[in-house]
């Protein structure tokens, strides 16, 4: 919590004054709250923990996060997998992986569900995921709902700055299940599904909404993330 105000603060200009707005810092205090004339607008900020019950695993646990069970994939260490430097020289691991864990084979949790009935209240302002999943598109979030910090599978492109073509989901699911490195048809370089990768910048998306809409929020609900991995911790 110390991290979250003192970015809010700096980056923001937020939260140089105090002002209770819980009643108890317990679950019930925070319903209270919701229901009040005080809470209008809701950002949700959340991390791969809201779908591991979905049967997807996070990153970071032990023995069952994904980075503690990626030996077949023979790396230098498990975050090279998505390091952009390793992929674009070693693309094999990644859509490997990709395979086994591709939107479309999961669905949504009650944490999605929950973000989706705030939308339907008029509540959520927007949700800010970590995840590359897409359940919060299939829970019913619209685009505009969403800013996807760590990119999506919706698109791809050409990893070549003098070509960057662009690809729909369906060429690079077609792809990825028939295990055949995509390569772009105009160059053939690699082509990478639009995900942030370790070395990348996060979408220009992201920042733009989180200097707007940090400034209109009323509550802020953040779930299944450590922020390890999120934008904001950088």
């Amino acid at each position: 919590m110390d991290f979250l105000r003192n970015f809010f603060s700096q980056t923001l200009g937020l939260g140089t004054q105090k002002e209770r707005l819980l009643d108890n810092l317990t679950l019930e205090g925070v319903a209270h709250y919701m229901l009040s004339e005080r809470c209008r607008r809701v950002i949700c900020l959340v991390g791969a923990g809201i779908s591991t019950s979905a049967g997807i695993p996070d990153f970071r646990s032990p023995s069952t996060g994904l980075y503690a069970n990626l030996q077949k994939y023979h790396l230098p260490y498990p975050e090279a997998i998505f390091e952009i430097g390793y992929f674009k020289k070693h693309p094999e691991p990644f859509f490997a992986l990709a395979k086994e864990l591709y939107p479309g084979q999961f669905k949504p949790t009650v944490c999605h569900y929950f973000i989706r009935l705030l939308k339907e209240k008029g509540l959520l302002l927007r949700c800010y995921t970590q995840n590359i999943d897409t359940l919060e598109r299939v829970a019913g979030l619209e685009p505009e709902d969403l800013v996807e910090a760590h990119g999506t599978f919706h698109t791809s492109h050409c990893v070549s700055p003098l070509c960057r073509q662009e690809y729909p989901l369906s060429w690079m699911k077609e792809k990825i299940f028939s295990e055949v490195t995509p390569k772009c048809e105009k160059c053939q370089s690699v082509v990478k599904p639009d995900i942030v990768f370790f070395g990348e910048n996060l979408p220009p998306r992201f920042f733009s909404c989180i200097q707007s809409d940090f400034r209109k929020v009323d509550l802020l609900v953040i779930m299944g993330t450590s922020l390890q991995g999120c934008g904001l911790a950088g």
